[in-house]
């Protein structure tokens, strides 16, 4: 099973359902946002796997911090009740949007209807679970920032192989598509 699959798994109807009540918008909005959004945010990370001068601070985020408690109980972590560490979903999107933040609200916004503060809400709350798959992925199987690289950039492919839609949204937030 592929990670965008095991991510689109993991949320399911009650957990989007809470989503979309956290960020004011319809579950199908949601869902359909969602499913735009975490090929970004797995492209994002697969760029700072791939860029040696970061990959270690990403290998060592996942491993201290990322134990996979978010994507087993998303319920959990959307209630609140997962250390502060693991879920700061602005701190990961710092770290691997930067300043293409903008971009990736006006972008997400345009392609799924949702306006930008909605998209500015929903980001860093898929960021931790993302990274709690990558860290549970991570420790059970022992990957090296360039096997996380490798993966992370299979499932981009993928997914912007699969919609292009999702292919725009990559090649206008992350570049090179």
């Amino acid at each position: 099973m592929s990670l965008l699959d095991t991510l689109n798994q993991a949320l399911g109807d009650d957990t989007v359902s809470e989503i979309s009540q956290r960020i004011g918008a319809q579950p199908d909005q949601t869902r359909s946002a969602i499913q735009q959004a975490l090929p970004v945010i797995l492209g994002a990370v697969g760029q700072e796997a791939a860029d040696p001068s970061r990959a270690p601070g990403l290998h060592k985020a996942l491993a201290e911090d990322h134990d996979g408690s978010v994507v087993d109980d998303p319920q959990a972590f959307l209630s609140g009740a997962m250390p502060q560490k693991a879920t700061d979903g602005q701190a990961i999107l710092d770290h691997v949007l930067g300043n293409r933040q903008t971009a990736a609200h006006q972008a997400l916004a345009s392609k799924t209807g949702l306006d930008m503060s909605k998209i500015a809400s929903l980001l860093p709350l898929l960021a931790p679970i993302v990274m709690s798959l990558l860290g549970k992925q991570q420790r059970g199987g022992g990957l090296s920032s360039g096997d996380l690289g490798s993966i992370l950039s299979g499932e981009t492919n993928q997914a912007a192989g699969s919609s292009p839609d999702i292919s725009d949204l990559l090649g206008s937030i992350l570049g090179g598509r």
